[in-house]
């Protein structure tokens, strides 16, 4: 990055030649900083995900969205040229205690761990010569993965776990209350808590299929090599060398954390979940400290000298497996999204209460890091990150627009009742009709909410995060089923 010129020394007669430091010292400055007016532009410039057809597009407040999601907390920074332009938090990190989120207020970043992760494990495989290509139960010394039909031919290897082509079930888990028993690594690829035992589903290497679990193994793969735990190597490997100040792998961190909250606004009990589960979901950190991760990938894939990896070595992160089911869009532990100028790698989080979003523009040195508190966290993070995707110009999250259709309130008073999940039979919905001549419906067990408007008979969609509810109604049974989503069914059971 050039250094900013100085008008020191600069004589009062050479008039131009202060001029033209003048503006070179204010480019630079611009460069480096977002100016109060776009920040107010864009903290002030939010939309939701659907717009309707003939009504006066409105822009909101990021502190409005946040209250009318029960979202309390949000923290983001903004990085560009391999420098932070604008971090900032919102909102409380403890709203008994009235602690505020500020710029070193850890959340716990969910999936984001596992580029985190990934850029260990390759500085790994390079200091002890590993082959990513090779079964990793030949370098797994104690556990290691089960064996079966599927892997006959083909093996589990690093960079397959890495690119979640392995083949392995286990694609997310949900933490555990501090109350109850956690199991280790070992425990958990075991099948001995919340999630079910490690298995091989599918050959591997013929498709891409998420799973969490297979960064467990990497995990588990981390601590027989080095020898140490897997908090205290990436302490040592990774957050240290990299100056992530305010970054953890410890999951009971002590100071300057927020706590989680769930759809209703309510703090988990305990504060938060906890993730044994490390290297796919046990991150706690900021988002100024994931710029800091994104820069130093940046350094590496240019091959800067001195960079954490060697160029080679970072080439392969961004080189997808272009399997079946989403493998043109993900390499070893990053995300590839966009196209041409707007092309980039990063990663999304989720965890209980937790909702996050990192960005790296490569073909414009630019970054968005945006982290949330609450299980609705990811309504009030798409909508800033919108904001900013309109000032950067970046085609991030677009608004989409529907004609809106007006319905009897009969047609509306026949959706209405409660539902029962059709798979998982002990969860429930109620759906009523609300002022606004939509519907609204509650998960009774997690709380969230959907604000739907009609933009057919059947057909509604929420104007907040887009989901869509479609009805068919049996006029022979009498029945009505709703298809949630496009993935879950729920069955009216009662008006």
């Amino acid at each position: 990055m050039s250094t900013c010129p100085s008008n020191s020394g600069v004589h009062p007669l050479k008039i131009l030649a202060l001029a033209l430091l003048s503006l070179a010292a204010f480019t630079c400055h611009a460069q480096q900083a977002l100016s109060e007016r776009d920040i107010h532009k864009i903290e002030n410039g939010l939309v939701p995900r659907i717009l309707v057809q003939g009504e006066d597009t409105q822009t909101y407040n990021v502190l409005e969205r946040m209250k009318l999601f029960n979202v309390p907390g949000l923290s983001l920074a903004v990085f560009k040229d391999g420098k932070v332009v604008w971090q900032k938090g919102y909102g409380l990190a403890d709203v008994k205690g009235r602690v505020p989120v500020d710029i070193h207020t850890k959340f716990q970043s969910a999936s984001i761990s596992k580029s985190v992760t990934a850029f260990a494990v390759l500085k790994l495989s390079l200091e002890k010569g590993l082959d990513l290509d090779r079964d990793v139960n030949d370098y797994l010394t104690g556990w290691k993965v089960p064996e079966n039909t599927f892997t006959q031919s083909e093996k589990v290897t690093i960079r397959r776990l890495l690119n979640h082509t392995a083949g392995l079930n286990g694609e997310g888990f949900p933490g555990y209350d501090k109350s109850d028993k956690i199991p280790d690594a070992v425990g958990v690829l075991n099948g001995e808590g919340n999630s079910p035992k490690l298995a091989v589903e599918a050959i591997p290497g013929t498709r891409y299929s998420y799973s969490g679990a297979g960064y467990v193994v990497l995990q588990k793969l981390v601590e027989e090599l080095s020898g140490k735990s897997f908090e205290r190597y990436m302490q040592d490997e990774v957050l240290t060398p990299l100056k992530m100040s305010d970054s953890s792998f410890n999951p009971y961190p002590s100071s300057h954390m927020s706590l989680a909250y769930d759809f209703r606004g309510q703090a988990y009990a305990g504060g938060w979940h906890v993730y044994p589960e490390l290297a796919p979901a046990g991150l706690w950190t900021t988002p100024a400290d994931l710029a800091k991760f994104c820069v130093a990938v940046r350094d590496s894939l240019r091959g800067v000298e001195g960079s954490y990896l060697p160029k080679a070595m970072a080439e392969q992160m961004r080189t997808a497996s272009m399997k079946p089911g989403g493998g043109d869009e993900y390499g070893l532990g990053l995300e590839f999204r966009g196209k041409g100028i707007n092309a980039s790698f990063g990663h999304g989080g989720s965890n209980a209460g937790f909702k996050s979003e990192m960005f790296y523009f490569f073909n414009q040195d630019l970054g968005l890091v945006l982290m949330t508190n609450a299980d609705n966290g990811r309504l009030a993070r798409n909508e800033m990150i919108r904001a900013l995707s309109n000032h950067y110009h970046l085609d991030l999250f677009p608004p989409k627009t529907v004609t809106a259709v007006r319905l009897a309130k009969a047609d509306l008073d026949a959706y209405a009742g409660k539902y029962q999940h059709e798979q998982e039979k002990n969860r429930y919905f109620t759906v009523a009709v609300d002022s606004a001549s939509g519907l609204t419906m509650q998960d009774l067990t997690s709380g969230k909410k959907n604000t739907f408007i009609p933009i057919g008979t059947d057909k509604f969609v929420d104007r907040y995060s887009g989901e869509e509810a479609v009805f068919t109604r049996n006029s022979a049974s009498g029945s009505t089923r709703m298809l949630y989503d496009g993935d879950d069914t729920l069955i009216k059971v009662s008006e």
